[in-house]
Parts: structure tokens; sequence; C-alpha cells
């Protein structure tokens, strides 16, 4: 298979290495080695030599060649086994020199055989005098903890020993109550109930802790109307449900949990219940008129999924449908804005949608068909997503493909070419009404000038301009929001406010190095305002995704931010991302990174070279490869070991690619490549 690739950069990624030997029936019985805290030495060991040790669980054994009076001539292996000869439980080569140091610790009481073997894990006795240094640290565990009851309903655990045990209950209760085995909290407890929790460590060391929740509740809480519905606050007990009272008829659903109410109904009033050990307490709220967004035109709120969302077209001619946000947005200060949208299932279909500012009015609406809801309206800067080519075949302002362009005229149709675009929505052309929902980003820097509009994930359209001055007539502050339309064909077009993000900060790189052994994360921010933190986390298979904790911003500044956090280096290959959060708590996520493994090795990769459309890779050994996108996702692998690699550009559309090399026995390795085609 072939696949190829035009403009790359690469970022190698150190390979780690790992590896096992195994009795073959040429090893010898050394004689058993009983390890104490101080070194012990064990002489003349020869390759093919093994020595029984009856290890204790928790224990961590050592076994050396390296220090500590460890020496051989020869190029050593320690393989750790279980006594059937081929289990591989701990395994070093080349730790110092060509010497090895194997650390192992027990997790039972058992026999393990420590094998002693040369380079490529020769068994043939002709390597000898060598000298083995071992012995044992002893490791105690400790599962002290505390429970306090912090609710007629619940109760949490505090780990006064050692951390890293498990939490569960002994006897397990019959009345629903949930323990966390991580923390040990009890939660969805009973009133006046008492609960005996056991905290396991290693080794099957636990220890417990009885607690008696209290018999009575605190029912007390607010509520406080949002867009769409409104949010509750408990003021008394945790641990209660949440439900409607009396419950309404229009759709609006709650939260049984956090009594967070959504699809309400804009004006109407909603009673709200708060149960907690059988004790009840009620509020009442009316959800805000606006709804946070003026729909004008044909534009109505849908049920997508249970989720309210605004669609702006139906599937019907000759539609305009406009949605403004409540809230304007501040173009003299730097922002990123993210929405989902739906442009309808229909690839014959009209017209498209378009993401628009202007100073004038929140309850505007333009001109429908080509126009695009947009057609029309004054001082407007136009970003249109057009899904039906109007100018076949001069294609002046519009193109096959459903495509992207702005426009600051007014005119979504000429007579001239758009202020910037059009290019095709897709990296690789096509139709985005296709039944999909497509994720809208918008980038604006103030410092630049420089407007940015990202489409699923890639960059597709960058253009600047003095947009204060030369579009908004010197306001800075403007309405936004989304428009569509339809004429003699028709699409339903719809987005949902949930999916709508406006960031205050414009992340410019993101990125990753070595520091010695360890990864090192890089960022840096063009512009912030009112924003709080950055969120790092980590994915070992763009899905599950982990905290690594938190980096404060400097949070509101027009020059360029630098942020750093150096990680531990991971075995395994491991992508990682930011979450930006601003000072209301909303966030977004940046871009995907794939970050170095920091571990010193000789590199799989031995060549690599360009030769007019096509990429060549060449190996130390036959590998396996697979290749994944910005995502995580696999999108090829092989199917056999191969020497080399060769890839086409056509193969693949704009974007960032990562290709991970496995050779059995010896490590796996990793680079970056951005395509840009």
């Amino acid at each position: 298979m072939r696949i190829y690739f035009t403009t790359l950069l690469f970022l190698v990624i150190t390979r780690f290495l790992f590896g096992q030997c195994s009795f073959d029936g040429n090893q010898t019985n050394g004689g058993t080695l009983s390890p104490t805290s101080g070194y012990q030495t064990v002489s003349n060991v020869f390759n093919g030599q093994y020595f029984p040790v009856n290890v204790t669980c928790g224990n961590l054994y050592n076994f050396n060649f390296c220090t500590n009076g460890g020496s051989a001539s020869w190029d050593t292996q320690i393989t750790v086994l279980a006594t059937d000869g081929t289990t591989n439980l701990a395994y070093n080569d080349d730790n110092c020199g060509l010497q090895s140091n194997v650390s192992y610790t027990a997790n039972s009481n058992t026999t393990v055989y420590v094998l002693i073997t040369a380079f490529y894990c020769n068994l043939d006795g002709s390597n000898t005098g060598a000298t083995l240094a071992y012995n044992v640290t002893p490791v105690s565990y400790n599962p002290a903890f505390t429970l306090t009851a912090t609710s007629c309903g619940s109760a949490n655990a505090t780990i006064t020993g050692d951390t890293g045990g498990t939490f569960s209950f002994n006897p397990i209760p019959g009345d629903g109550a949930q323990i966390n085995a991580s923390t040990g909290q009890i939660t969805n407890g009973t009133g006046g109930a008492s609960y005996t929790v056991q905290y396991t460590l290693g080794c099957n060391t636990s220890s417990t802790q009885n607690v008696t929740l209290p018999s009575g509740g605190n029912p007390s809480f607010t509520l406080t109307a949002s867009c769409g519905g409104a949010t509750a606050a408990i003021t008394g007990d945790n641990g209660g449900t949440f439900s409607f009272n009396p419950v309404p008829g229009d759709g609006a659903q709650i939260n049984a949990s956090t009594g967070q109410i959504n699809n309400a109904t804009a004006g109407n009033g909603y009673t709200v219940q708060y149960t907690v050990c059988g004790v009840s307490s009620t509020q009442s709220v009316t959800v805000l008129t606006d709804n946070c967004f003026n729909l004008n035109g044909n534009a109505t709120y849908i049920n997508v999924s249970g989720e309210q969302c605004i669609q702006l077209t139906a599937e019907v001619n000759n539609q305009t449908g406009c949605s403004w946000n409540t809230n304007t947005v501040d173009f003299s200060q730097g922002f990123s804005l993210t929405l989902d949208y739906y442009f309808g299932n229909n690839i014959n279909g009209a017209d498209g949608n378009t993401f628009t500012f202007q100073p004038s009015s929140s309850s505007a609406c333009g001109q429908n068909g080509g126009q695009l809801g947009a057609g029309g309206l004054a001082n407007a800067l136009s970003i249109e997503f057009d899904t039906y080519d109007n100018d076949n075949p001069s294609h002046v302002y519009d193109m096959s493909c459903d495509h992207i362009a702005v426009e600051i005229d007014g005119n979504m149709q000429g007579p001239g070419a758009p202020y910037a675009g059009p290019v095709c929505a897709k990296s690789n052309g096509g139709n985005i009404d296709d039944g999909g929902t497509y994720q809208v980003m918008i980038n604006w820097n103030p410092v630049t000038q420089t407007l940015d509009i990202y489409f699923d994930g890639n960059l597709r359209l960058s253009t600047s301009g003095d947009f204060v001055n030369t579009v908004f007539g010197g306001q800075s502050n403007v309405y936004w929001g989304a428009t569509s339309a339809t004429g003699g064909l028709n699409n339903q077009q719809y987005f949902c406010p949930s999916t709508v993000v406006v960031l205050p900060v414009e992340l410019t790189t993101f990125g990753s190095d070595c520091s010695e052994n360890n990864t090192h994360l890089y960022w840096e921010t063009a512009t912030e305002y009112r924003f709080d933190k950055f969120e790092i986390e980590y994915s070992e298979d763009g899905m599950l995704y982990h905290s690594l904790g938190d980096i404060d911003a400097v949070g509101n500044t027009l020059s360029a931010q630098y942020y750093e956090k150096t990680v531990e280096s991971s075995a395994h290959p491991r992508l990682y991302r930011l979450k930006m959060i601003d000072d209301d708590g909303n966030y977004t996520y940046s871009s995907v990174i794939m970050g170095n493994q920091c571990i010193t090795n000789e590199s799989l990769f031995t060549n690599q070279y360009t030769l007019a459309n096509q990429i060549y890779f060449e190996f130390a050994t036959p590998v396996n490869y697979i290749i994944y996108n910005m995502s995580g996702q696999i999108i090829d692998q092989s199917s056999q070991a191969t020497n080399s690699l060769q890839m086409e550009s056509t193969s693949y559309a704009s974007g960032i690619y990562y290709i991970q090399v496995s050779a059995p026995n010896i490590g796996t390795e990793a680079r970056k490549i951005v395509l840009n085609n």
C-alpha cells in the first residue's frame, strides 16, 4: 500500500525498549538466593544460569551487575520469571553500559527465577566469571483511614495511611447506597443507617471503619433562571434528588442530581422539589423571556435528541431564519467562538448558513435564497457556509464544492468576488449537507486584525482587516448570530445553543519537546480577556482524557503570553490537549498534539526523504505501523512488518497526523506529520 504527503514537518519521538528471555532447556540452577536488606553477592555467574528466590508480597527485590559489588566482563541480561520459566515479571538489558539492573516488586508470596543471559538471550554458558549483587527492600502497608458523615445520605473518607488502595462496603448494604472505590465517599445512603467500609492496599492488607448517617435532612436550595431553563444551588444537605412538582407538559427536563432545568419554555414558571432523607422543599422560577437568543423570520426552537436547538430553516422552500445572541462581542479584544452546525441531509438542497457580526440590531434578518439570510444587512461581516453553486460555470463568487467565504458588502452573490475566499469547506471538497454535524470555530486577533475560520478542526480560511472601522462604522461591540435561507431548493438547517462557546483567548502555539527524559509541553496566547486557566489533559486512546492539573492564565492582556509544563514521559505514546476556561466557567479545547517520548535510545527510523510528492521512510528493522489523525483515531495500519514505507499526498486531507511504528521485543516510536495540501 502507498500513502502520499506534500508539505511535512517531523517531530521525532524517541522509542522505548522492552523484551524478555525465557527457559529453553539450556539453563542451569545456581542455587536459591535469600536476599537481605544489605547487598549480598554471588560469584562465578555464567550465562544460562538461574537462581530461585522465595519472595514476599509487596517487597522490592534488586538484582544487578552494575553496583554494590555486582560486575561482569560480558554483555549481561537479567529476566525475572515465574516458575513456568516463560512468564516475564521483570527484565533489563544495558542499564549501565552493557550491564543490567532489575528491580521487581512481588505481588504475592511465591517463588521466582532470576535468569542470567548474554545478549540475544544466550543460554549456552559460554560467558563466565560475573558477580551478581542482590538485596531486598521490605515494604509495609498502612491502610488506616477515617469515615465522617457529611449529610443524612453521604459520608467522606480520609486516608491517614498509604494512598492508592480501594474502598468497598463490607458487608454490602441492601438500601442502594453507593461507594466511590477511589475516594471512599458514600452517596445515596439512608438517614440513620450504619455502614462498614473496608480499605484495601496491596497484598490484601486492609482495615475497616464504621459510620452512622444522621437521621434527618436539610433540603434547602435556590433556583436561578438561565437561558432556556434554570440552575439549582443546594444550600442544605447534598445527596438528594430533584423533580418537578407538578410535572410541566411542555417538554421541559430536569436533572435529578443537579436540579438543572433544560428545554424550558421562555416565560413559563416551574416548581422544583428537592428531597433528601425523606424531607422535601420546593422553589419556583420563571424562565428568562429572551432565552438568550432573539429569533427572527422562520427561525424556531426544536427538540433534537432531547436538546433544545434553534432551527433556522425547515426543509421548505423560500424560508429565511435569523438568530442573534442578546449579548455583543467586542472586536477590540481577542476571542475564540465555536458552535456546531447542521446543514441538512439533502446534498441536492440549498442554500446554506452564515455566521454574521453586525452592530445594528438583534432583530435583523436578510434575504432568502442565495443571500443566506444575511444579504442586505447593513455594516455586516458575514462568514458564509454555502451549500449551493449559484454562479456555475463562471464561478466568480461561488464554487462547485460546498464552500466558505467572507463577505462585507451585504451581498452574498457578487457582483464581484467575496472579500475572502471562496474555499471548499472540506479540504478534499464535497458536500456538508450530508446529514452530519460540523464544528465551526472562529478566532479573532485584534493585534494583527486576523480572522481565522476553522471547519471541523481544519483551518480553511484566514483573512485580515480593520473591520471595526471599515465594516462596523467604528463600533467594536457588535451583535453576533447565525442566519440561513432556502429558495427554490431547501434543507433543514439548525444549531444547538449548548454548542456555542465564546472564549476570550486566542491560542497561537501548542507544542511538545523534551526536557532531559521528561515531556515538555508549551503554548502561547496572542491575547487574553477575562480568562481564568488552562487544564492540561492527556489520552492514550484519543477517546478517554485524564487531567494533569491546572495552569493559571494571566487573564487580561493584549500581549503574547508563554506557558509551559513538564510532565513525566510515558512508555506509551500520549495525546495532549488544553481545556481553556474563562472566568465564567465557559471552556473550549485546543487542537490535540502527540507528546514526545523522551527516553533516550536509538531510533527505529533510520532515514526519510522526499521525492516529488512522495515521502519515504526507512527503518532499522522490520516494523508494523499505525497512522492516527489528530483526534487519535486510527485511519490506516499495516498488516505485516516492513523495512520501508512510501506515502502519497492524495490519500489524506490537510491536517496533523501521527505515524507510530513498532518492532517486537525492541520498541515503539512515533513521529508527527503536518500535511498542508
